[in-house]
Formats: structure tokens, C-alpha cells, sequence
């Protein structure tokens, strides 16, 4: 995306440069980066109905996201080594240990958790230790909708231009709910869970969910899009694969295509990890499954997308960018990103966190020791000196030893 001249940037008014960027980067490298970026956000809005519904801001922010979170770009990489840059990417829980479906894969369904909400006040908070924040995934373990207060931490990021996603389950929703995300300026992307192509499967997976309910929701969802006349939020499904619902992974494709929506992905993703609670139901993703997958959805004119976890080559350790996106629980934990989760193990991921940021600013937390340690040790691809909760639980690089060593 970096470009080398200024000439090539002179489409770009300064006034409209600056309500994305907030002003030039320091560094020339970084600058041009961050400039290529923004030319493409510019005439994406300026050309297409679709990217004009977001604006400038909330364009670059979520362009910036698909250029800089898990890069493969050797440039950027070695930009963000050397500059080591504050995080403008988040995600927090807005709950702990409190949804009303006991999901088969699930960590939660396992817990021993004490119930928690986030409270708006501490979101504020925490959110605003972000100043440049450009995205955020304000989501939980189990239904975010829990939290009576959601709607407004989604609403506080929303008018200040953050691009967002969510998960939901779309259980704790009505039909007429779903109108709240198409009136949304920067929700981008919903993706849906949904975990069977049959009310069987599907309700089995998800214990105490509700297959048609779900199936409203999501028609309900595009039928409020249609009636804007929007683009966004893209309407996207997640998909997890276990043993108990492989069979009917391909059959999910057709059931989507079936409900005559306009799906911008489905995701199939593998379990992120396989605990012992779980190890009934754990299953790899063959390789023939995913290119059947792949070749099933362009035959419906549907994009599959597969999920980092389920690679059988996973990119080396000093190749990480996952960290840029802190992930915070509840009570203020801080873990370098979402691949810890789901393996059944949040006392330890406590024990082993970075920090809490209502106990020290996160300025402080992510220039202290742990995260510089974590940083640079990925980059130099110092095994012996990994961070516990990379070298033990990430699902995405290299670097995993596996949770069965260290005593699940």
C-alpha cells in the first residue's frame, strides 16, 4: 500500500487527509504507508455507493485494519518492528459468565467464572485509553446482548468513527432489534454464529438456542438492509467445525444460499483449542474439506473464507501483528490477543496476562517489560523467551507448544 511521491497523494484534499489520519506520521516510511491507505479509502467512497455509506474516517479506519492486522506484507512488518506503534485496534468482553446457552464448544459452558457485566462507565474508560482507536471488537464469551448496556458502548465507539464487527447469536434479539445495526454508521461486519445446517444439528451444538428464531433474525437483518438500501454492516456467518456438525458443512452453503440474503462471507474455522471438556467433539479440518468448501461457495457465488487456526502451514512467530489488537476481559485483564481464549483456561491467562488496565493505564502496560519482551521476542523468533500465552495458546502462528503442556 506504501506509495513513494507525494504527487500521487494530491487527489486528496488536506482537510479530508486529515479527518482520517489526524495528521502526518512522523515517520516518512510509516507516512506513506498510512497515505496509500488513505487514497485507496478516498476513492472507494468517492466511487462507490456502497463505501460512500461510511464515510472517510470510518473507511480508513477499516481499511487500515485489513492493511495492518495480520499482514503478510514484508514492508509493513518491518515498519511495525521498527516503530513498535501504541495499538488503535481493541477488543473487550462485555460479560463474563453469563449467556443463556450452554454451547457445546464453548469455554463458558465449562466455567467455574464468577458472573460479571461491564459496567458503561468502566467501557469508557478503558475505550479512552485508546485516543486514535480505528477499530474495535466489543463482543464476549456467549451473547454480548447480556449486557443491558451494549447497545450504548456499541453507539459510544460509533460516533466517534471506530469501524467495528460483532459475533452474536442473534438469540437474545427480535426481528425488529436487527434495524439497530443497519442504523449504525461503523458496524461493518456482523457475523453470525451459526454452527449447523439443520434445526437438529444446530440446537444441539447450541443447548437452549433456536434454530427459526435465528433464521428470522438473520432474514430480518437483510430485510432492513435491503429497506435502507445499505451495504453494510456485510451480513457474514461463523462457522465452527466439530465432529458433530463436519457432515453438514457443505450443506451449510446451500442453506444460506437458500434464504435468499446477500451473504458477504462464511467463515469455517476449526476449534481454537482442544481442552479436555471438549476432546469428544475436537476434530482437525482435513485440507479436501476446506477446498470443497471453497469450490462449493463460488459455485453458489457465496465467499468462503477459512479461518487462520485451520491452516496446515501456519506463518512463523516473527510474522505476528495479532498483538496490535489487545484483548481485554471484564474485569480489566489484559491478554496480547483473542487466540488465548477458548481453551478453557482463563485463571492461568489471568496469571499470565500483560496487565489490568484498571489498575495502571494501558500507556504504561504496553511500554512495560511483558509487552516489550512479547514484541521482541516474536520479531527476533526467540523461542526460549516467548510470552507464556503466545508460546502456549496461539492458534494462528508457529509457536504453540500446545495446552496440554502446561497441565490442562
Amino acid at each position: 500500500m506504501g506509495r513513494e511521491t507525494q504527487e500521487e497523494f494530491d487527489m486528496i484534499p488536506d482537510a479530508v487527509d486529515f479527518e482520517m489520519r489526524g495528521g502526518s506520521h512522523p515517520d516518512p516510511q510509516m507516512n506513506s504507508y498510512e497515505k496509500g491507505v488513505a487514497e485507496n479509502a478516498y476513492n472507494l467512497v468517492n466511487t462507490s455507493p456502497q463505501w460512500t455509506e461510511l464515510g472517510y474516517k470510518t473507511a480508513y479506519n477499516f481499511l487500515y485494519l485489513n492493511n495492518f492486522y495480520g499482514t503478510r506484507d514484508p514492508g509493513i512488518l518491518a515498519i511495525l518492528n521498527k516503530l513498535q506503534p501504541y495499538p488503535v485496534m481493541v477488543e473487550m468482553e462485555v460479560t463474563q459468565a453469563v449467556c443463556p446457552l450452554r454451547c457445546k464448544f464453548c469455554e463458558l459452558t465449562y466455567w467455574d467464572e464468577k458472573p460479571l457485566q461491564l459496567s458503561f462507565e468502566d467501557f469508557k474508560y478503558a475505550m479512552d485509553q485508546f485516543p486514535d482507536l480505528k477499530w474495535a471488537g466489543i463482543n464476549a464469551l456467549g451473547d454480548p446482548f447480556t449486557n443491558p448496556r451494549y447497545y450504548d458502548m456499541v453507539k459510544y465507539l460509533d460516533d466517534k468513527g471506530v469501524a467495528q464487527e460483532i459475533y452474536m447469536t442473534t438469540f437474545l434479539q427480535e426481528e425488529a432489534d436487527m434495524k439497530k445495526f443497519v442504523d449504525l454508521h461503523g458496524m461493518v461486519m456482523t457475523k453470525i454464529s451459526f454452527d449447523g445446517a439443520t434445526k437438529e444439528t444446530y440446537e444441539n451444538i447450541h443447548q437452549g438456542g433456536d434454530f427459526d428464531k435465528a433464521i428470522r433474525n438473520v432474514k430480518a437483518l437483510d430485510k432492513y438492509k435491503r429497506q435502507a438500501g445499505k451495504f453494510f454492516p456485510r451480513l457474514e456467518f461463523h462457522y465452527i467445525i466439530t465432529k458433530e456438525n463436519i457432515h453438514e458443512a457443505e450443506a451449510f452453503i446451500a442453506l444460506v444460499d437458500s434464504l435468499d440474503i446477500y451473504c458477504t462471507d462464511i467463515m469455517f474455522s476449526r476449534m481454537l483449542h482442544n481442552f479436555k471438556e471438549v476432546k469428544d467433539i475436537y476434530i482437525e479440518v482435513p485440507q479436501d474439506l476446506i477446498d470443497r468448501l471453497v469450490q462449493r461457495g463460488k459455485g453458489y457465488g457465496i465467499p468462503v473464507s477459512v479461518n487462520g487456526d485451520s491452516r496446515a502451514i501456519k506463518p512463523p512467530a516473527n510474522e505476528c501483528t495479532q498483538f496490535y489488537m489487545p484483548y481485554i476481559f471484564p474485569d480489566g485483564t489484559i491478554i496480547p490477543c483473542c487466540n488465548g481464549n477458548e481453551a478453557n483456561m482463563r485463571k492461568w491467562q489471568r496469571e499470565n496476562s500483560m496487565g489490568n488496565i484498571f489498575e495502571t493505564p494501558f500507556r504504561e502496560i504496553w511500554e512495560g517489560e511483558k509487552y516489550r519482551n512479547l514484541r521482541n521476542s516474536l520479531y527476533l523468533k526467540k523461542k526460549e523467551s516467548f510470552d507464556p500465552v503466545c508460546k502456549n495458546l496461539c492458534a494462528i502462528h508457529d509457536i504453540s507448544c500446545g495446552v496440554d503442556k502446561i497441565g490442562n
